[in-house]
């Protein structure tokens, strides 16, 4: 006998009011991946006819157009969703019973920043527009004031609460960054396969300056090393991890010749993070040998290329040529080669030995510690007492002074001046968004302009090369515990939660590299507003997350 069906069976028909959320949800979902699409695949290869020449405030100029016209089309049908979906609650009798929480711990900082900014642009006395520029827009042709800090926020929340994830809308971002890693390394031995106007070595791929580049391609790197590393495509897509590799060699090919040292910190730092994450797993830290191999691969690559053509590279510095020069990396490919064999072997024998490796990492870390705080006290004794130190006195390293670091030195003293000089409100809420070179050349402290211009003649100096001392001039103490705050409690969440979810683990280990590269270098459209997508990719990710049972 045929069974009836019942209304159970059927099921209920949505509401109109929930039939009209879902149709809401699923535009304004389409439309942030155009967005996200557009900053995925377009900015990063957007160039025009001057090439180089201007090409930094050309990319800023259509991020900005592109964000306003995204926020205009969308920013109304996500104010109607959420309208549309409170009535839903409402007439459900659901009211303060959702199943996810409102925020997180990284929405609350976020809107920390979003206050901070705000109260420093109020507060401060460069609204006016100057011949450097103003606070609203930023500095001239640098452009990372209030409206692009509100840009970038925006891109947060509307990926993070708009976004349905689709995750062959990151193959579509490596596939991008294939091409713009490929060009960069091509680049740096004089081979520019698209004619780029003003080329010289300071410039780079389709991004720019070596300094926004290194950002960029440092994080989404990692990102890509995390998918590797956890070991997706598995065995039956052996093509895949075979593509995958291949465009991971590229980026750390290009990663170690770029010439900007804060990304090879940040490689040498994420390589540490990488193997405490491995060292209790076999699989994983069998994988963590096969990158150290491949980064290997592509340091005695470059040996090779520059070997047979001494004078192909166009630019290098002490760390490219000790990864691409010296004997270093036939040490490297030995020591990988050895530690992938001891863990194959111990995998395949059943002795997998996870408390060894543990205390091998642990000794590690305690010795690279240990040499960093060796450093520190012996820059700090030479410094104070010049020659104190023997023949490592006469290191440049080892004084810290205005050319320390690449400059770092003068940009970290102007910087920690231009918050000192600041009264106590000013301290709070800073000088005003990308306010920090106009502060300086407004002559407010006359002798800190004139060191600043002794040093960098006609040269803005726009941020103090440090991101974090940056905020903490420009939107004060309370911008820098939002900003800090947003980032160390996304790393940390994402990554915990990349144990279930790899998409979630290789946004954390992304914006953990652009943070780290960051402790030398500074935003930038390019850089930033990737991490601000990424990190709404991941708390829409955690979001999702929460509502499944």
């Amino acid at each position: 006998m045929k069974p009836v069906k019942t209304n159970k069976d059927k099921g209920t028909r949505p509401a109109p009011a929930e039939r009209l959320c879902g149709i809401l949800r699923d535009l304004s979902d389409i439309l942030v991946s155009l967005y996200m699409t557009v900053l995925m695949v377009v900015l990063p290869l957007y160039t025009t006819e001057t090439g180089y020449r201007y090409i930094g405030t050309e990319k800023c100029l259509f991020f900005r157009s592109a964000s306003l016209l995204a926020c205009k089309v969308i920013l109304p049908l996500a104010a109607a969703y959420l309208l549309c979906r409170l009535t839903c609650r409402y007439l459900s009798g659901k009211r303060g019973k959702g199943s996810r929480p409102i925020l997180s711990a990284t929405d609350v900082f976020a809107l920390v920043y979003l206050a901070a900014m705000i109260c420093s642009y109020l507060h401060t006395s460069f609204k006016e527009e100057t011949e450097w520029g103003d606070t609203f827009y930023g500095v001239s042709g640098w452009y990372l004031g209030l409206l692009t800090q509100l840009l970038f926020l925006g891109i947060y929340f509307l990926v993070s609460r708009l976004w349905q994830r689709r995750d062959w809308m990151i193959g579509l971002w490596v596939i991008a960054m294939a091409v713009v890693m490929l060009l960069g390394y091509l680049n740096r031995f004089g081979v520019y396969p698209l004619e780029m106007k003003a080329a010289n070595p300071q410039y780079i791929s389709t991004i720019g300056n070596i300094n926004w580049y290194c950002g960029y391609i440092v994080t989404i790197v990692s990102g890509i090393a995390y998918y590797l590393w956890q070991g997706c495509g598995g065995a039956g897509k052996k093509w895949a991890r075979g593509v995958g590799a291949f465009i991971l060699g590229t980026g750390l090919a290009t990663l170690v010749t770029q010439g900007s040292s804060s990304g090879i910190v940040a490689l040498l730092l994420l390589t540490g993070v990488f193997y405490l994450l491995s060292m209790r797993d076999a699989g994983k830290l069998q994988r963590f040998w096969e990158g150290c191999i491949l980064l290997s691969g592509v340091c005695l690559l470059t040996w090779v290329i520059r070997r047979i053509w001494p004078q192909a590279i166009t630019y290098s510095e002490n760390t490219t040529d000790l990864l691409t020069l010296s004997p270093l990396p036939f040490f490297m490919l030995g020591g990988s080669l050895l530690g992938w064999f001891l863990v194959y072997q111990s995998r395949r024998a059943g002795r997998f030995s996870a408390r060894a490796w543990s205390l091998l990492g642990i000794a590690a870390w305690s010795a690279a510690g240990g040499a960093l705080v060796l450093y520190f006290v012996l820059l700090a004794v030479n410094t104070r007492h010049p020659g104190s130190i023997g023949a490592l006195s006469e290191m440049g390293a080892f004084t810290f002074d205005a050319p320390w670091g690449s400059n770092r030195g003068i940009t970290w003293t102007a910087g920690l001046t231009c918050f000192l000089d600041q009264n106590m409100l000013g301290k709070l809420v800073g000088v005003g968004p990308d306010a920090m070179a106009l502060y300086i050349h407004s002559g407010a402290n006359p002798a800190l302009k004139q060191m600043v211009e002794e040093y960098f003649g006609r040269l803005m100096l726009t941020n103090a090369h440090n991101e974090w001392l940056t905020v903490l001039i420009n939107e004060g103490l309370l911008g820098a515990v939002g900003y800090i705050g947003l980032m160390v409690t996304a790393i940390c969440r994402y990554l915990k939660a990349g144990r279930g979810d790899t998409l979630t683990g290789a946004a954390g280990m992304g914006i953990l590299a652009y943070t780290v590269n960051n402790i030398f270098s500074f935003q930038q459209v390019m850089s930033t507003s990737a991490v601000f997508m990424i990190l709404g990719i991941g708390e829409a990710c955690m979001r999702r997350h929460a509502k499944e049972p």
